[in-house]
Formats: C-alpha cells, sequence, structure tokens
C-alpha cells in the first residue's frame, strides 16, 4: 500500500473510532426526552445505516482543515474541556456527514431510487416492512 493510501485508511479509521460515542448521544438524548424505545432504536439503526458507510472524505476534510488552521496535528489527549481537539474536529466532521447522509435519504425518496452505495435505500426499507405489516 503506498503511503498516501496508507495515510488515507488510518485517517478514516481514526474519524471512524469517533462515530460509535457521537451515534451513543445522539440516541441518548432521545431517551433523555423520554422517546418511546422502538424510536430511539430505529433511529440509532438509522443513522448507522445511512450516515458511516461512504468515503468520508466531507467530514474528514474537516479535521484536514482544523490541523491546516493550527498548522499542527490535532492532539487525542483530553483537556480541561473533557475532550480533545480531535475529538471537537470530529464532532464537527460528523455534522457534515449526517448532513450529507440526510440530503442522499431525501435525493434517494425524491428519485425513487433502490439502492444506495450497493444496498438497498433505508427509504425502501423502511415502507416496505411497513407495507408487509397490513
Amino acid at each position: 500500500m503506498s503511503d498516501a493510501k496508507s495515510k488515507s485508511a488510518a485517517q478514516k479509521a481514526r474519524f471512524l473510532a469517533v462515530w460509535p460515542k457521537i451515534k451513543s448521544e445522539l440516541v441518548a438524548h432521545l431517551e433523555s426526552n423520554r422517546m418511546p424505545e422502538d424510536i430511539c432504536a430505529w433511529f440509532g439503526k438509522s443513522l448507522d445505516y445511512n450516515t458511516p458507510g461512504g468515503k468520508l472524505n466531507r467530514g474528514i476534510s474537516v479535521i484536514d482543515t482544523a490541523e491546516i488552521l493550527l498548522g499542527r496535528p490535532l492532539n487525542d489527549e483530553v483537556d480541561a474541556k473533557g475532550s480533545s481537539e480531535y475529538y471537537r474536529a470530529a464532532i464537527l466532521g460528523w455534522g457534515v456527514e449526517l448532513l450529507q447522509a440526510y440530503f442522499l435519504v431525501s435525493d434517494d425518496m425524491m428519485d425513487g431510487s433502490i439502492t444506495r452505495r450497493g444496498q438497498p435505500c433505508w427509504w425502501g426499507l423502511f415502507f416496505c416492512s411497513k407495507a408487509g405489516q397490513g
């Protein structure tokens, strides 16, 4: 593997490592507002199905931009704010990825698309499963 591909794979792995905590916090927000358990579970599945499956270039570019602006790599050390520089930048990056996921799901619904990234579109899974319930 070339150095560029190796670096890109490492960046993606590092960015993906933050996803479970962000997803957990988003689902916990619904739970803390007493949303029904099945809605919280559905939301979590939707997040996992639609968000981390792409190339993640948009989210990773947020990290890269922060490093360029600071002139150095972001650190992973937890500071007085209770999180690391990297984690705070990754939150912004995942926000961009969530927005992109929203656009893709909306586009698939408007176009009547059947697949996205080699798997059935989320909206199709949801409506087909509901239609089968009568």
